[in-house]
């Protein structure tokens, strides 16, 4: 039985993966008709470190060629990007957000205003609290969490006090299984 569901799972490839897929077709939609104007910014939460960085490496690339857009993973083990991924390197944590969120962090005060900035955001649970990314309009729960609080903060994230967003876009994901 094990031996079967393992030849299974290697039929799921990022080709083949329906959640994916979806997410897909979801940011497609986003940038192609965005709910505020110019508002380009999304952030997709995952529970997992692994899962985080499968979406990173099936969408990065992607992204980048078809919008012009870059990526940012951020996990309790470091950050990667679009950018940093060039240069072999990785961004410091609150720099990265600074380079995602630049309006409601200010980055004009700490950073070059010329550093390319960032329209993705890959992210664990490291960052569903005590930020402030309201420069993004639209999140997505990639993985659902089973403790219901976490799915608030992880939205408290884009709905704040201080948004210049007319309109937010909040979306929980559910498993896609085809048996």
């Amino acid at each position: 039985i094990l031996l079967s569901l393992l030849n299974r799972i290697k039929e799921i490839t990022p080709e083949h993966d329906a959640k994916l897929l979806s997410l897909r077709s979801d940011l497609k939609e986003k940038w192609d008709k965005p709910i505020n104007e110019g508002n380009k910014k999304v952030i997709i939460f995952t529970a997992f470190s692994e899962t985080a960085h499968y979406l990173y490496n099936a969408l990065e690339h992607p992204i980048k060629q078809q919008y012009g857009l870059n990526t940012l993973l951020v996990t309790g083990s470091g950050t990667l990007s679009t950018l940093s991924k060039k240069k072999g390197t990785t961004l410091p944590f609150e720099r990265a957000l600074t380079l995602f969120s630049p309006r409601s962090k200010n980055k004009g005060e700490r950073y070059s205003d010329d550093e390319q900035e960032f329209d993705v955001l890959i992210a664990t649970d490291c960052i569903s609290e005590g930020q402030n990314l309201q420069d993004c309009d639209f999140l997505i729960n990639y993985d659902i969490h089973w403790n219901p609080v976490r799915i608030i903060q992880r939205f408290g994230r884009i709905d704040r006090i201080g948004s210049l967003n007319k309109y937010i876009q909040l979306v929980n994901y559910l498993s896609l299984i085809h048996i």
